[in-house]
């Protein structure tokens, strides 16, 4: 399976209900490497308003996702994830800062929105940043 088709296939419809296939998917971008697992993360933090999960699980989710692999990525942007999970919100200069971190592990743009997402962006900051990075990244392909 390819990158987009396994974003197509969980894009809206993670199955955060189904414990075998949550873990089936994560499993699954851990082999379909580049960008996937962190595609994953954005679907765990992001849960849409119309799913309820207990935060217990929601944890258990998280923590499950992030002893599956290793990547310097992780501890980077978990702040935010937590933020997510937790459902509060990191300063605009926490997320600036590790956008910063971010930026010398190039195509990790799910990681990067989730930080995104993961603060008020008051002033647009945190939006002009994240652009930059994406510019910088594929400017370097």
């Amino acid at each position: 399976m390819t990158y987009e088709e396994f974003y197509y296939s969980i894009d809206c419809k993670f199955p955060y209900h189904q414990e075998s296939e949550w873990k089936r998917i994560i499993e699954q971008s851990i082999e379909i490497g580049e960008n996937a697992p962190f595609l994953v993360l954005h679907e765990i933090c992001r849960v849409p308003a119309s799913e309820k999960l207990d935060q217990v699980k929601h944890m258990e989710m998280y923590k499950y996702w992030k002893q599956s692999f290793a990547s310097p990525v992780q501890d980077i942007v978990e702040p935010a994830s937590l933020s997510y999970i937790n459902k509060t919100e990191i300063t605009d200069s926490e997320a600036l800062d590790i956008m910063e971190r971010l930026s010398p592990f190039p195509k990790s743009y799910n990681a990067l929105q989730v930080v995104l997402f993961s603060c008020p962006d008051d002033d647009e900051l945190v939006d002009e940043k994240y652009e930059n990075i994406v510019a910088m990244w594929k400017s370097a392909t």
